[in-house]
C-alpha cells in the first residue's frame, strides 16, 4: 500500500508539471491568406510554403574539325590517308543533371496571428529562409537559399596552326650577260636582275614533309648516340619530347586540327498541380546545330516528363475533409510532397530518370494549434523533418 501511495504521488507531481508546461505554451492561430479573413489591424508573422522549380542542366560537347592547309598533299608526301578533309562542326549531349530548387509559393502563404492580450505570444520563435519560407519553429536555424546560375562559357578562336612554314617568298638571282661589239672591240656588260616568286603549295608541303622526316632522323641519332655526346637521361628525354612536339605541329598542317569545348544550358520549369503529370518541351537538339529553340523547324525535341508515383488517394481525401472542418485555431501548415518520376528524353533515348519529391504536386495540411514544442521543416519541400510533441 505504501508503494502505491508513492506512485500516486509521483503521478500527481508529473501531471502538475506537464500541465504547467503545456499551459505556458502558446496556442497558435495560423490563417491562410487564401481565406481572405485577415485585417490590417491584426498582429502576426507571415510565412510561405515552398514550391519546387525543376532545374535541368544539359552539357553539350562541341567538336570542331579543321582541315589542314596541306591536307591535299598528305597522301602524296607522307602517305597519310586518315585526315580531316573538310571543316566540320558536330555537337553531342555529354551529361544531363536535374536538381530541385525552391521558391515561395504565392498560393501557400500564411499568417501566424498573435494576440496582444496573450503573454505567451512572446514565446513563439519562427525560423525563416531569406525569401520567407518557413524552416523551423521554436528554434533558429540559418538556412542559406542560394540560386546558382551558370552561363554557357564560349571559347575564343585560337590560332589553329603555328607559323611553321618556310618563307613563302622565294628570291631568285639570274645573271644576264650582254655582249656589245664596237668595231673590233667586244664589251661584256653584266646585269644582275632580281625577281621574287611565291612558293607553290606543293613546294611548301614537300619542304614541310622533309622537315618531318628530318626530325625522325634527329630523334634516331639521339637515341643511338650518333653525336657521341654523353647526355643525361633527363636531357635526352627533354630533347626528344621537344622534337616530337615540333613534329606534331608540322603534322597538323597535313592531318588537320580539332578543338573540343563544352557548354552548359539551363532550363527552369515550375510544375503545376495535375493528376496526369506534366510533359514539357525544353528545347530541340541537332548534331549539326546543337541546342536550338523549341520552336525551331529542325532538330529533335528534348522533353521533360513528370509522372506522380503511387498517389495515396485515402490520404488526399482525408486532408481535404480535414480542411473543411471548422476549427477555432489551427497550427502551422506544412506540405506532404509527392514522389514523382522525372525523366529527360530525346526521342526514344532517355537521358535522365530519377524519383524526386515535388512539393506542389502533394498535399497541404496543418498541425494542431498546440501540443508540440519544436518543429523543423525542409525548406526545399515544406515537409516536416522533425517534430517534438509534448
Amino acid at each position: 500500500m505504501k508503494l502505491s501511495l508513492e506512485n500516486l504521488a509521483k503521478y500527481l507531481i508529473f501531471s502538475l508539471l506537464f500541465f504547467s508546461f503545456t499551459e505556458s505554451k502558446a496556442q497558435l492561430n495560423v490563417i491562410p491568406f487564401s481565406k481572405g479573413i485577415l485585417t490590417p489591424e491584426m498582429d502576426g508573422i507571415i510565412y510561405s510554403l515552398p514550391r519546387n522549380i525543376v532545374c535541368v542542366e544539359i552539357s553539350v560537347v562541341k567538336t570542331e574539325l579543321v582541315k589542314g592547309p596541306f591536307a591535299d598533299y598528305a597522301l602524296k608526301y607522307l602517305g597519310l590517308a586518315k585526315i580531316n578533309n573538310e571543316n566540320v562542326t558536330r555537337y553531342s549531349i555529354d551529361n544531363v543533371v536535374v536538381s530541385m530548387l525552391a521558391e515561395p509559393d504565392p498560393e501557400q502563404q500564411y499568417f501566424v496571428a498573435l494576440s496582444p492580450k496573450s503573454k505567451q505570444a512572446s514565446q513563439i520563435t519562427l525560423a525563416l529562409t531569406e525569401n520567407g519560407i518557413i524552416s523551423g519553429f521554436s528554434e533558429i536555424r540559418k538556412v542559406n537559399s542560394k540560386s546558382e546560375s551558370s552561363a554557357g562559357s564560349g571559347s575564343q578562336t585560337n590560332q589553329l596552326f603555328k607559323d611553321l612554314l618556310q618563307p613563302t617568298m622565294l628570291e631568285r638571282v639570274d645573271t644576264i650577260i650582254r655582249r656589245i661589239s664596237v668595231d673590233t672591240t667586244t664589251i661584256e656588260e653584266k646585269i644582275i636582275r632580281r625577281s621574287v616568286s611565291e612558293k607553290s603549295a606543293d613546294q611548301m608541303a614537300r619542304e614541310t614533309a622533309e622537315a618531318i622526316r628530318k626530325i625522325d632522323e634527329n630523334i634516331f641519332n639521339l637515341t643511338i648516340g650518333y653525336q657521341e655526346v654523353n647526355y643525361s637521361k633527363e636531357s635526352l628525354e627533354f630533347m626528344i619530347s621537344e622534337l616530337r612536339k615540333t613534329q606534331n605541329e608540322y603534322l597538323r598542317l597535313f592531318k588537320g586540327s580539332s578543338r573540343i569545348t563544352t557548354t552548359t544550358h539551363k532550363f527552369y520549369v515550375t510544375p503545376q498541380p495535375s493528376e496526369e503529370g506534366l510533359l514539357e518541351s525544353l528545347c530541340k537538339f541537332s548534331a549539326i546545330g546543337g541546342i536550338l529553340p523549341k520552336n525551331s523547324p529542325s532538330g529533335e525535341n528534348i522533353n521533360l516528363t513528370i509522372t506522380p508515383v503511387d498517389r495515396n488517394k485515402n490520404l488526399t481525401d482525408f486532408a481535404k475533409q480535414r480542411d473543411q472542418v471548422a476549427k477555432k485555431n489551427r497550427g502551422l501548415y506544412y506540405r506532404i510532397p509527392q514522389q514523382s518520376r522525372v525523366q529527360i528524353s530525346s526521342g526514344v533515348n532517355v537521358l535522365f530518370e530519377n524519383i524526386e519529391l515535388i512539393s506542389q504536386l502533394g498535399i497541404v495540411t496543418y498541425l494542431p494549434a498546440n501540443a508540440y514544442g519544436e518543429v523543423v521543416f525542409d525548406p526545399i519541400t515544406g515537409a516536416i523533418s522533425l517534430i517534438s510533441i509534448h
